[in-house]
């Protein structure tokens, strides 16, 4: 018995010196970290100088993202771009007033955009040592620009703030957060580059099988590999440094009818690591295939605008979801216009067998790698999951350090890209459901509902690309509108399904939504990015199949250039 306990005791101590040894390790390494000890410097010497000014900040933090990125391009087997390009840029946040009405009360960015909407960076030098004065002038220099901005901002709120309207959210500027402390060491070179000459090559082979097909306008294939590296700091205590790192390869193609209606279909592939992605067999039978839809979607009727039930396929209700109800949940959008949903906290809001959660820590799901994956977010506080519905009740919304009526902190959501300031942004958006049904099921339903409406057909839409959403106030403005690549009828009288082109799935949510019946069983992975007023951010949504007893649809706009008459060069 004495024995035993003292092993026991042992082996306490060597898990405690081990822990010991991984923390002095990480503690030598964030002190060799030149740019982030500049970077806690500068802060700290900026944040003094500029209380000296008539309007001091109360708050200040410093974002740098370097960026190393590998972008390959092939069309047609040919290459067509090949860089690689390694940047480092730094965006300071200067609020100025106090946790109530600071110079973000009314403005989402610390800094003019320009005409295409994006915020300036700062860019800093890549070499630590010998660059540190240029660094130091850069960072200085852009936290003028901000401070100056940021004061002009404060005086208009202050202003603002005084005619505000009576159902004006009246939660305060910026919400308190625990101090994080998180360092990644930097990553091995061999893990910073891929092998340029190698994937050129792949790419080529993929991309060379669209030159058997004349009718194709355009048949591409690229690569992007990004590692980021990424530092964060600010006045309150907080340092965080993290890395991430992804590679994607899309693949796509385009036809045109003989009416001018483009036709374009496209696949995505994700890995953390570029040696995961897929070989190229499979992505050279992925390719044939695209090939094979867009011949027969070339020749499918258009249709006419609908109204009935419909099926959506898991990628393509993922889709449906980030639209119309992820951008939604956003907090920063219920603080003014765009409500819809924010009296619905409590209430059920889909089937009671739904469930919808944004959780940023998961870093894959079904068999996946999720492209929604951090640990912290831009504006260094922890990431966790937050179940947005719980058995169809809505119960909370994806929070940055912008407090809302009744959801007063940060769950790890205040997410950007480039220059733009951090506001609540989805990560890994999934949808569940604790009663699901087969898809034999599902059609079968589709059928039934269809002959109760009398209907000849239900829709089924297989793929999409992409969708926008409207969260402005009233009418036309609180809309989505997501747009099909693949659509199919499904006939009650059992004729084999119908592939059809043109349209467009639209609609306002909260009718969307009320139509929900079930779901499916296996749920599907759609990786990609978003783009909203923070930049584009790396996205993932995931879900069943679901079926809607009534969806609404409008004829897509056709071009007005129809197909060359002439075919391409070297083809005929």
């Amino acid at each position: 018995m004495i024995k035993t306990i003292k092993m026991k005791r042992l082996g306490l101590i060597i898990v405690s010196c081990i822990f010991s040894l991984l923390s002095v390790h990480t503690l030598y390494a964030q002190e060799q970290d030149k740019l982030l000890q500049l970077l806690k410097q500068e802060l700290a010497a900026d944040m003094q100088e500029l209380q000296k000014q008539e309007n001091p900040p109360y708050h200040m933090n410093f974002r740098v993202m370097d960026d190393r990125t590998v972008n390959i391009s092939s069309s047609f087997g040919a290459t067509m771009m090949s860089v690689e390009q390694h940047s480092r840029s730094m965006v300071p946040q200067i609020r100025v007033g106090d946790t109530i009405l600071d110079n973000f009360k009314y403005n989402a960015m610390g800094a003019p955009a320009d005409q295409r909407g994006n915020v300036r960076v700062a860019y800093l030098g890549l070499d630590d040592e010998k660059g540190a004065d240029a660094t130091r002038q850069a960072i200085w220099a852009e936290v003028m620009k901000r401070y100056d901005f940021a004061v002009e901002a404060y005086q208009r709120a202050k202003t603002q703030s005084q005619v505000s309207v009576a159902d004006e959210d009246k939660a305060p500027s910026f919400s308190a957060a625990p101090v994080e402390k998180y360092y990644e060491a930097p990553l091995p070179a061999e893990k910073l580059t891929v092998d340029r000459d190698a994937w050129e090559k792949r790419l080529n082979e993929i991309s060379a099988v669209f030159k058997a097909y004349p009718l194709l306008q355009s048949g591409d294939v690229s690569l992007t590999f990004r590692v980021l590296r990424n530092y964060f700091v600010n006045t309150e205590g907080t340092e965080v440094v993290q890395n991430r790192t992804y590679a994607r390869i899309m693949i796509s193609a385009s036809m045109k009818a003989e009416d001018g209606m483009e036709l374009p279909l496209n696949m995505s592939y994700f890995a953390y690591d570029p040696k995961d992605l897929p070989s190229n067999d499979r992505m050279i039978a992925d390719a044939k295939d695209m090939v094979r839809r867009l011949t027969v979607l070339r020749d499918a009727p258009v249709v006419d605008p609908y109204t009935g039930p419909a099926i959506l396929s898991g990628p393509a209700s993922g889709v449906f979801f980030h639209e119309i109800f992820g951008h939604r949940i956003e907090g920063h959008r219920l603080k003014g216009g765009g409500e819809t949903f924010k009296k619905k906290v409590g209430e059920l809001v889909l089937p009671a067998d739904f469930q919808v959660y944004c959780d940023p820590t998961l870093r894959s799901y079904a068999g996946e790698e999720l492209n929604g994956f951090y640990l912290y977010d831009d504006q260094g506080v922890k990431a966790r999951r937050v179940d947005v519905v719980k058995d169809g009740v809505l119960r909370e919304f994806l929070m940055s350090r912008v407090p809302l009526d009744g959801f007063p902190r940060s769950n790890g959501h205040g997410r950007t890209a480039g220059g733009g300031d951090p506001v609540s942004r989805q990560s890994n958006l999934v949808v569940e459901t604790t009663a699901p049904h087969s898809e034999a099921e599902l059609r079968s339903m589709l059928i039934e509902e269809a002959k109760k409406q009398g209907k000849e057909y239900g829709y089924y839409f297989k793929e999409v690309t992409s969708g926008f959403t409207l969260t402005g106030e009233g009418g036309s403005l609180n809309s989505f509108n997501v747009t099909p690549l693949e659509v199919y009828r499904i006939y009650v009288d059992g004729r084999p399904d119908e592939l059809v082109r043109g349209v467009d799935l639209i609609g306002t949510p909260l009718s969307m939504f009320s139509n929900i019946v079930c779901g499916g069983d296996t749920p599907s992975v759609f990786t990609g990015e978003c783009g909203a007023e923070s930049g584009w951010v790396p996205v993932t949504a995931s879900s069943p199949m679901i079926l809607v007893n009534k969806i609404e649809t409008q004829r897509r706009q056709k071009s007005r250039d129809l197909p060359p008459i002439l075919p391409a060069p070297g083809k005929n």
